[in-house]
């Protein structure tokens, strides 16, 4: 089992003990590799090709293949598994023609990126990658002639001095694992990206079983610290910062149309906040914090994982998925919380149990957390032994048209659990875009209406106001003649009268 393990691109997370683990009667091998710039700069050329990182895996692949027999392990049973950025990881080395081969299992835990595997606009292309490096070469004066001139300068220079020269927020979001195909052929490790590999038809069958999870509070992660400012700014800040920037946010990267924004606002409130009024939601920090955690979990990772695991169960022998929904005590970096759910990373925790747990907590784990820890253990060594997380057949495989979803939470049924995560899935990708085209559908109907028929109304109203001038005049006409045949029997009647 070759685990990897970074909580970004740009550092790497704590020192993870794997003795529990281990004790599982499997073969652990944790793998260190280059971050950030040192990693994913490139001049778009052999002397700076970027995705070092990736190189350095796969180094540690070969390796791995040939020595693991002295270990003990078996160098046709190897598993890939990878959390966080190092999940990011396992997705390219699925797609990657040079690692074919070198493992037989993948084991992804909660990408960082899942919707950058899914959709192709998402990905940071080549050329902008090499733009920051080249702009970050020049801030550090490199700007050689050559780029053997540029990457000499570079090794010249401090770690501090690339780390300040490398501070701005673009630039650092936008350091990524690129397609190199500008490399000839035989250097190439990455020719296409996750999204383009998994959606080409040139693309062979995945020669791997594929197990993939996250949490359901994925969004309350250790390295965001913007949902710890809200915590400290009260409800109030939290609930406005979901509806003016959380939830249109979280609406463009499902591509639904801007002009039924307010009502799919109030649809999403609805949804994960229920019927609770502003100053409901606005009286408790920490479930208006869980409200926005779900809202987000829900779209980026539920939504996303399930369409990256359609698409990985259409090419994949066997993917099977996990939603991890223990609620969390202490997150990855130790800090303690009180949500109901499983905050980034309580996967981790329970795979890796109480020497992780004293680690990370300076404390053991409770009765709760080695339970459903020993659980999911058992869980994740029975995939890596025989391909299949569950010897009793309980955990079904995640197939096209049966899109089963095994929670991982104690004490609670399967059945009620699994329709929890198919309501979050069908919430996003199918209740909101059916909605965002019926509002869309009506908005389009009445301006065409306004637009196309304005003369004709004009003209029907001309149309009316004569038909009204005529029927008065006939009204008028009526009366006389009423008003005339009165009078008339009137005068007959008293002409009766006095012959009489």
């Amino acid at each position: 089992m070759v685990l990897l393990y970074s909580e970004t691109w740009l550092r790497g997370g704590a020192t993870l003990p794997c003795q529990e683990l281990a004790s599982e009667g499997v073969v652990v091998i944790t793998v260190n590799y280059r971050l950030h710039l040192l990693s994913l700069f490139t001049l778009n050329s052999v002397a700076a090709r970027g995705n070092l990182a990736l190189l350095d895996q796969y180094l540690a692949l070969l390796w791995t293949r040939e020595n693991i027999a002295a270990f003990g392990g078996d160098p046709n049973a190897i598993t890939l598994v990878g959390h966080s950025a190092g999940a990011d990881c396992v997705l390219h080395h699925i797609v990657s023609p040079r690692s074919a081969g070198l493992f037989h299992r993948a084991i992804i835990m909660s990408p960082r990126n899942v919707w950058r595997a899914v959709d192709k606009e998402l990905n940071i292309n080549a050329s902008e990658v090499e733009r920051i490096s080249r702009a970050i070469a020049k801030a550090l004066d490199c700007s050689g002639k050559t780029d053997r001139d540029i990457l000499y300068c570079m090794r010249s220079r401090s770690v501090t001095d690339i780390v300040s020269a490398t501070l701005n927020s673009t630039w650092l979001n936008n350091l990524q694992p690129i397609s190199d195909n500008f490399l000839p052929d035989a250097e190439q490790y990455l020719p296409v990206s996750v999204a383009e590999a998994l959606t080409s038809s040139k693309m062979s069958n995945i020669q791997l079983d594929i197990l993939m999870g996250t949490t359901n509070l994925e969004a309350i992660n250790s390295h965001d610290h913007y949902y710890e400012d809200l915590m400290k700014e009260g409800p109030q800040r939290i609930f406005e910062y979901a509806t003016t920037k959380a939830i249109p946010e979280t609406l463009r990267l499902l591509s639904l149309q801007e002009e039924a924004l307010s009502m799919l606002i109030q649809a999403i409130r609805w949804e994960f906040w229920g019927a609770q009024t502003r100053n409901e939601v606005e009286k408790e920090t920490i479930a208006a914090v869980e409200g926005l955690a779900r809202m987000e979990t829900s779209a980026r990772w539920g939504a996303g994982g399930a369409l990256l695991a359609a698409r990985l169960a259409r090419r994949a022998m066997r993917i099977y998925v996990y939603r991890f929904t223990q609620s969390s005590q202490v997150d990855i970096q130790g800090r303690h919380f009180n949500f109901t759910g499983a905050v980034h990373g309580a996967d981790l925790i329970a795979l890796l149990g109480d020497a992780l747990m004293l680690q990370i907590a300076r404390r053991p784990a409770t009765d709760s957390e080695k339970r459903i820890s020993s659980i999911f253990r058992k869980y994740i060594a029975n995939f890596v032994r025989f391909g299949y997380p569950d010897a009793n057949d309980g955990w079904e495989r995640y197939k096209v048209g049966n899109a089963y979803v095994q929670e991982i939470r104690e004490g609670l049924s399967n059945d009620h659990n699994s329709l929890s995560a198919s309501r979050d899935v069908a919430f996003w990708l199918k209740y909101l875009p059916n909605l965002s085209n019926l509002l869309n559908s009506r908005e389009h109907s009445e301006q065409f209406t306004t637009e196309k028929d304005e003369s004709r109304l004009r003209g029907g109203m001309v149309a009316m106001s004569a038909v009204s001038v005529v029927l008065l005049l006939l009204l008028c006409a009526a009366a006389v003649l009423l008003y005339w045949r009165r009078t008339h029997r009137f005068s007959l009647h008293d002409d009766i009268m006095n012959h009489h």
